[in-house]
């Protein structure tokens, strides 16, 4: 979120003297390509010259100037301060100041100055560069024109998972992919045989040439089905969302109507949710089966459009169905639902809980970090809303809400409507409910 950041940064006091504050700003600067404004900052730390990445910043903006002899000493000085910590940086500098060509075969930890100076010296970004864990690092991998196309689709699909990259850019990288019209006739057994970003990127290009309704609808229901499996549905239902809503709900697509319902649900969309929902529900009234799966999407109706007048009634249905789809999974996916609607403030009737402690399989033990969940709700509790929202993500630790620890994702949400964030409590349930097939 560079925007929010270079804001939150200009509002700091010290801004120009803090270290910190100082590299976060240049690295801004570097992963937007403004390598001027990247060097003026430079001027501005002349005080803590003395640290490594300041020092490796300025050579990279004597190069830039096209100082090279001032570039070349300088790295030499830095290489007897840091000896081999940094064997590609210099490698970099090398290329820029003295032509060397020693190839980058292996950068599994690139900061926002390597980028730079990869770019700048028309170095090709190494595969395994995509094996860090930072989303800026990521997008800036994905969007890079000096990375192969396999690297930038896998780079971009964990850029997008982690919020970092929108799905309409991801759409773009997957669109540049080369595919012959075999694989494109073939996509559906292909990708699922592929489930690999190169093998996504085939599916979403033939959902983009099929015209016909039923042809589009396998193709879209393939990509939902692959991304359930591989954790990924919220990522594809999103990148899928365009093409979704043009394809009209219709008694043909009837074996679609639960997918599309889904999807729209997860997506916080309810109007076109209800179309074919619709048809779902006339469906339900000729078999049993119907039925079931019309109730078993109960939950994420309810998570979206907030009609608690049949909670008691949609409740235990939602939990039958349930219980129908999985005996064995029926104790996780029912209590985790219970506890999600308890934590947006319902009554969930005692019925509901006995039907499920009366079924078979055991509870997960797993807590989450005990004592910063508590710290988040005695935050929320005094109503202390940004160290409520910091504890919160200290909590999730970076991850996903899991149903394995669904206790830490029914704290959150009460947190967040104590401090009346109401509907990013609610979004946070709904994410989960949909990832995890609630």
């Amino acid at each position: 979120a560079f925007k929010d950041a270079r804001e939150l940064a200009a509002l700091a006091p010290k801004r120009m003297q803090d270290p910190a504050l100082l590299k976060v700003q240049a690295d801004d600067r570097l992963f937007a390509n403004d390598y001027g404004n990247a060097c003026m900052l430079v001027d501005a730390a002349s005080d803590h010259l003395t640290t490594p990445y300041w020092q490796q910043l300025l050579v990279f903006c004597q190069t830039l100037r096209g100082d090279r002899e001032s570039a070349a000493l300088g790295a030499g000085l830095l290489a007897e301060t840091l000896g081999t910590t940094d064997p590609t940086y210099f490698k970099l500098i090398d290329r820029l100041t003295i032509d060397a060509k020693e190839p980058i075969l292996s950068l599994p930890h690139p900061s926002a100055l390597h980028l730079a100076v990869m770019r700048t010296a028309h170095v090709t970004i190494p595969d395994d560069a995509v094996l860090t864990p930072h989303p800026s690092i990521l997008r800036a991998i994905g969007i890079s024109p000096n990375a192969r196309l396999k690297t930038r689709l896998e780079a971009a699909e964990k850029a997008t998972d982690a919020g970092a990259l929108t799905s309409e850019l991801l759409a773009k990288i997957y669109m540049a992919e080369k595919f012959d019209p075999v694989e494109l006739n073939n996509a559906l057994s292909l990708a699922a045989a592929d489930r690999s970003p190169r093998g996504r990127a085939l599916l979403f290009q033939a959902a983009q040439v099929e015209f016909i309704g039923v042809a589009q609808a396998a193709v879209y229901s393939k990509a939902f089905e692959l991304a359930q499996e591989d954790g990924r549905y919220l990522a594809v239902i999103d990148l899928y969302r365009p093409l979704l809503a043009e394809l009209g709900a219709s008694e043909e697509l009837n074996w679609f109507a639960d997918k599309a319902a889904r999807a729209f649900y997860s997506l916080d969309r309810p109007l076109p949710a209800r179309r074919w929902m619709e048809f779902l529900r006339l469906a339900a009234e000729q078999n049993n089966e119907s039925k079931t799966t019309l109730d078993a999407l109960w939950l994420l109706g309810f998570l979206t459009e907030s009609d608690d007048s049949q909670l008691d009634t949609g409740l235990l249905n939602w939990l039958d169905a349930h219980r129908q789809k999985s005996k064995n999974r029926f104790r996780q996916v029912g209590s985790a639902g219970l506890h999600l609607i308890e934590a947006l403030g319902y009554d969930v009737p005692n019925s509901a809980w006995w039907t499920v402690l009366e079924s078979a399989g055991g509870f997960s033990t797993v807590t989450g970090q005990n004592a910063t969940r508590h710290a988040m709700l005695r935050a929320a509790a005094a109503g202390r809303r940004g160290e409520t929202v910091l504890l919160m993500l200290l909590t999730f630790d970076g991850k996903a809400p899991r149903i394995e620890d669904i206790e830490t994702t029914k704290a959150a949400a009460r947190a967040l409507r104590l401090i009346e964030l109401e509907k990013e409590a609610r979004q946070l349930v709904l994410e989960l409910a949909a990832a995890e097939g609630l």
